[in-house]
């Protein structure tokens, strides 16, 4: 089910370009928000990225009777630029949906939650260091910072230091161990009501393993470069870690910073490149939350290209 699908239609509506022309679904996942712009506008095209082969073949299954409206791209949107150098300055919507999908929690069998016991490898592509190698081999502060950092998790250090004494029996395999060391490690007292204990642990492994949150901020770079004056980047987030890529890459723009610099060191222009047009992440409403219990923690931020801006730049 696509996530603020109300909000994101009136954002195309309302562009520039009224719903035509060519809008890069970086996130397509099992198709869903592709599908909703698909049946409500007859003259867009869409361009969809997604990194898992197998999520995409289900979208491309969903979307057959579009086939003529849209191309799928079986890569990491990071390297958006690689594949759309070609239609630079001719992009009119941007769209991202962070996270992953319903389909890699309930189907995929690859360990990214645990609500059943699976193998702990959680990579969206097959590259690179699974889950399981980073929680059997890395030293105990590595773990730590790894938690910390991209779970937010504030009992980092005692978690990293049960894992490691649990390995030194036996590797961590599967989700129900690593999910049974972190349920040990934190004192019953501070457990949340309705929320697992090992759930930011779980969070904290799939962004490191699968680098999420610097192919956040190298894509952004890259998408300013393709839109086209007027086009619209439309970013949903599902945890502060994303939302703030987002927030600073945007408000950089804004105040027409390309560079990477701390603002005191900052020496570009000055002249904006993109208007925001929410201030604020927009939330869903409470009937869309009642639907869909995942759509709860999204967050939307929405810019627009201004005509003034130059055609390409790095942020960072």
């Amino acid at each position: 089910m696509p996530v603020m699908p109300g909000e994101l239609l009136r954002f195309v509506e309302e562009s520039e370009f009224r719903g035509t022309g060519l809008l890069v679904d970086c996130t397509v996942g099992e198709g869903g928000h592709s599908e909703l712009f698909l049946n409500r506008f007859a003259n867009i095209r869409i361009i969809a990225f997604d990194r898992d082969g197998e999520i995409l073949e289900i979208a491309r299954e969903r979307l057959r009777k579009h086939a003529g409206r849209i191309d799928f791209i079986n890569d990491n949107f990071a390297h958006i630029s690689q594949h759309l150098g070609q239609v630079r300055g001719r992009v009119h919507y941007v769209l991202y949906d962070f996270g992953i999908s319903s389909y890699h929690f309930d189907e995929s069998g690859r360990g990214f939650g645990f609500a059943r016991d699976e193998r702990l490898d959680m990579r969206l592509d097959g590259c690179g260091e699974s889950a399981e190698e980073i929680v059997n081999t890395a030293d105990e502060k590595t773990l730590a910072d790894i938690i910390f950092r991209y779970g937010e998790e504030r009992w980092s250090r005692r978690i990293a230091s049960a894992i490691v004494r649990a390995r030194r029996g036996k590797p961590v395999g599967t989700t129900g161990e690593l999910a049974d060391i972190v349920l040990g490690a934190i004192p019953k007292r501070f457990h949340v009501k309705n929320i697992h204990p090992a759930t930011r642990v779980f969070q904290a492994l799939r962004i490191a393993v699968n680098d999420e949150l610097g192919a956040i901020g190298r894509s952004l770079d890259d998408a300013h470069g393709l839109l086209a004056p007027g086009g619209r980047i439309m970013a949903i987030s599902f945890h502060s870690l994303e939302d703030r890529i987002v927030k600073d890459k945007f408000r950089r723009l804004g105040r027409g910073c390309l560079c990477s610099e701390e603002p005191r060191n900052c020496r570009c222009a000055g002249t904006p490149y993109v208007k925001l047009l929410t201030k604020k992440p927009l939330r869903p409403d409470v009937e869309e939350t009642a639907r869909n219990s995942r759509a709860r923690s999204a967050r939307l931020r929405v810019c627009e290209k201004l005509a003034e801006a130059r055609p390409s730049g790095i942020l960072s």
